[in-house]
């Protein structure tokens, strides 16, 4: 998976799944289309969804994607917004303790 696209990720396996004659729930197919997922993705997917099937991988790897792109989405305009009129380097006490409002991009909370 490139990026952020996991609709275009999905689209393009299943065309070569397709054509090379596959199953999708054989456990080789399952495999290759976990090894194609970001680390992060795929150890979140596992710890929570547990899924079994070709299509449980599939549904939880667009679901966690889309929370993920919402969540960066928010905590941005979030920091972006109200927190900008703030002293720099402030940061809510509870943005500190959050573990999930770091920006992982530059390694840093909103401040």
């Amino acid at each position: 998976m490139k990026g952020k696209d996991i609709v275009t990720y999905v689209v393009e396996f299943e065309e070569l799944v397709h054509l090379a004659g596959y199953h999708f729930d054989v456990p080789q197919t399952i495999e290759t289309f976990t090894n194609g997922l970001p680390t992060g993705l795929y150890q979140k997917i596992l710890k929570i969804n547990q899924p079994i099937t070709y299509e449980q991988w599939k549904q939880a790897a667009t679901d966690r994607q889309q929370q993920y792109i919402h969540m960066k989405a928010r905590l941005k305009a979030h920091c972006g917004g109200f927190m900008s009129a703030q002293p720099q380097g402030w940061v809510p006490i509870r943005l500190l303790m959050d573990p999930n409002t770091m920006d992982t991009s530059t390694g840093r909370t909103c401040g």
